[in-house]
């Protein structure tokens, strides 16, 4: 197998991949147009997107497995999810986007639609974890709350983000309600409960409590702290039944988190921990929740690519006419 290639061959390779996917489940072929706009790899009914990449760029083994994750997540929304079913607050279509992602890579993993979809799927947030821990500081932040629920309800995903005290009940419950959805208007309810949910937790963090002073324990027998908070469970509900209570929030609110983990914790899990969980307030923008798509450090390329447009000069694709056919 190979495990370098050319940019040249990288795309016909992703869109050979795609094409096969396609036919795999049941889905008329999908057009691949290749944009070094995109931030996340999207689609729509005909056309999926993803970051482009130069013709003499040098690619890995890991880069093409990482596409092909794109691909195979973006044509399950297209095989699963209804598209405009939505909500205007950004905040809630956020979670819902969390919560639609989780839904359709767990009902395809149940499903075993291709052999090592799994994995491909767990690489795929886990990739995304990886770069959100390098990247956030402050997991406590209620703009952080749908991207973390993005991983936690996903039990395919190995790595885990840090959660602040009084999350874990609410994303728990809302993993439970996940794995239940029949479409994406389930999907919508489950992310209305959600944020009836957070919208309880207190809106500060509280007062530290200071400890009375006491004049003993100068040496090694000082007293300690108690550790902070306990780790909060990671356990992922279970169950195949219709969830038509969703968005109700009649079941499993305030209950206390399980230990049973979906995933082995990251080496940063207790940052952020020692926080209590806020509400998000009015206006609060929610931090995106899906992998990004650029093209891999120094395979960036400038303009678009598409077998659907015409060429101009400096070889940019850049409209709908169709004067040549290129590639396979």
């Amino acid at each position: 197998m190979k495990t370098k290639y050319f940019g040249y061959e990288f795309r016909p390779a992703v869109t050979l991949f795609a094409h096969k996917i396609c036919e795999s489940l049941g889905l008329d072929p999908v057009e691949i147009e290749w944009s070094e706009y995109t931030q996340t790899a999207c689609i729509n009914q005909h056309t999926m997107i993803l970051g482009n990449v130069r013709d003499d760029a040098v690619l890995t083994l890991g880069d093409l497995q990482r596409y092909t994750g794109f691909v195979v997540h973006e044509l399950l929304h297209r095989k699963y999810t209804t598209f405009g079913v939505n909500t205007r607050d950004q905040y809630v279509r956020t979670l819902h986007n969390a919560i639609e992602d989780a839904w359709i890579e767990h009902k395809a993993i149940q499903s075993n639609l291709t052999g090592n979809i799994g994995e491909l799927l767990g690489s795929l947030i886990d990739n995304m974890t990886t770069e959100g821990l390098a990247q956030v500081s402050d997991w406590s932040n209620p703009e952080q709350y749908p991207y973390v629920l993005a991983v936690y309800a996903r039990p395919h995903a190995k790595i885990k983000v840090p959660m602040a005290e009084g999350l874990a009940p609410i994303f728990e419950e809302a993993t439970r309600r996940t794995h239940l959805c029949k479409s994406s208007k389930d999907t919508l309810a489950v992310a209305v409960w959600v944020y009836a949910q957070l919208s309880n937790l207190p809106t500060e963090q509280p007062e530290p409590v200071q400890p009375e002073g006491d004049e003993q324990g100068e040496g090694d027998d000082a007293i300690q702290g108690d550790g902070g908070i306990k780790g909060e469970g990671e356990g992922e509900g279970e169950g195949e039944s219709q969830g038509e209570s969703q968005g109700e929030g009649e079941e499993g609110e305030g209950d206390a988190p399980t230990t049973g983990g979906s995933g082995s914790p990251s080496p940063d899990q207790t940052q952020g921990q020692g926080k209590v969980a806020t509400a998000p307030q009015r206006g609060t923008e929610a931090m995106e929740v899906e992998p990004t798509n650029k093209a891999p450090e120094n395979a960036h390329s400038h303009g678009s690519f598409s077998q659907a447009s015409a060429m101009q000069k400096n070889a940019y694709h850049v409209t709908t006419r169709k004067r040549f056919k290129l590639g396979a």
